[in-house]
């Protein structure tokens, strides 16, 4: 993100708060319950969304250097993603092409080749079959033909990406449409992996998107936790076609107005998030301590359960912060949980049993609310379905 963005967005930022505004412009969307519920939709977006569009699955740290690997089960096809020894990423189908069972266990590690532990065949970090056990007994296959199925996959700025089914190369426009420089400024491949935990709620998927999307609510749900950190109803945003870009401010934004006058001096790392909304499913959040990356996807093929993977990247600026002081990275992960697990998705579990049980038919985003706006038209614009119009105030 070039300096001369950074100083918009502050001077947007600041000309919100003095004016008492949240948005430059815009109006209502009304959104069908039935998105949350409809067993139609949810097939559609599964295929589409989780099978044929190609994810963010984490950062280039996930992966930290040659022969480390990365088991992930949570797009519900198994993938294996390595680092091979030349230092290229790469992603397989973690299937054997023996019997279809899982190769490599669900989780992180380092390591050349492995070896599938219902009949020991064993496979190359570039995917090949090097040995099948007892293969004389077992009887003339070619290894060649039964390598690890490979899928597309890239690695962009830091971000790591796979599509869970076979195709043609991954299109890096289509993926971040335009946010390559922003990621660059970023320097993602430099966050060292802190920490990953799962949060399941019963809720769709999409909803547990909503949690990011806005801060209406922040003075509110979160009057003890994120708002002493955060300031509420107050962000900027920037759309990439289907991707998104919103800035919000921390409570240091009012003391550097009242110190410092001049924005240029103005620590833009320190006293905003910058979030991004990678579609279909991914919620990146740069803010002063490091990286936040939340997935989410539907869980055990229903449209009432989701699975948030939330990963934390530390800044490397305070890594030795926090080894000098041993302290542990726990307590970032910890701050995730009270906001999100323990407030945020109980709320979401509400809309979502008032979706099931048909108390209304929509719900409605407000002119404040444009990054959901956006997210739900991206979606739409995903599966070919009809936009849904913004009503002018």
């Amino acid at each position: 993100m070039h300096k001369s963005e950074q100083l918009r967005i502050l001077k947007v930022l600041a000309e919100h708060i003095a004016n008492d505004t949240t948005a430059d412009a815009g109006g209502v969307m009304r959104v069908p319950m039935s998105d949350f519920t409809c067993p139609q939709l949810f097939a559609q977006e599964q295929d589409v969304f989780f099978r044929n569009t190609p994810l963010c699955m984490g950062l280039s740290s996930d992966l930290p250097e040659p022969n480390t690997y990365w088991s992930d089960n949570t797009t519900g096809i198994p993938i294996l993603m390595v680092r091979d020894g030349e230092g290229r990423f790469r992603a397989y189908a973690n299937v054997c092409r023996h019997r279809g069972g899982r190769v490599v266990p669900e989780g992180r590690g380092s390591g050349d080749r492995f070896t599938c532990p219902y009949h020991a065949w064993t496979y190359g970090i570039d995917g090949s079959l090097l040995a099948i056990n007892q293969n004389r007994r077992f009887g003339d296959v070619s290894s060649r033909d039964l390598p690890l199925i490979a899928l597309p996959s890239a690695e962009m700025y830091g971000t790591l990406w796979v599509r869970p089914t076979q195709g043609g190369p991954i299109d890096e426009d289509e993926c971040l449409a335009g946010l390559q420089g922003d990621l660059m400024h970023w320097k993602l491949s430099d966050y060292p992996f802190a920490g990953t935990q799962a949060i399941d709620a019963r809720m769709n998927w999409k909803l547990g998107i909503h949690s990011f999307g806005e801060l209406y609510h922040i003075n509110t749900l979160h009057a003890k936790t994120a708002a002493k950190e955060v300031l509420g109803n107050l962000q900027t945003f920037d759309s990439f076609e289907k991707n998104l870009r919103m800035v919000t401010a921390n409570q240091r934004f009012n003391l550097m107005r009242m110190l410092i006058p001049d924005l240029d001096r103005w620590p833009y790392k320190q006293i905003t998030s910058t979030g991004y909304f990678l579609y279909p499913n991914v919620i990146i959040a740069v803010g002063s301590m490091g990286v936040d990356v939340s997935r989410i996807f539907p869980l055990e093929g229903s449209s009432s359960r989701s699975r948030t993977i939330h990963t934390w990247y530390i800044d490397p600026n305070i890594q030795k912060h926090f080894i000098d002081s041993a302290m542990s990275y726990e307590v970032g992960l910890e701050k995730f949980r009270e906001a999100v697990e323990k407030e945020d998705y109980p709320m979401m579990e509400d809309v979502q049993v008032s979706a099931e049980r048909g108390i209304q038919s929509q719900i409605v985003f407000g002119r404040n609310e444009p990054s959901l706006q956006h997210i739900h038209n991206a979606h739409r614009m995903g599966l070919g379905r009809d936009l849904l119009p913004v009503e002018d105030l």
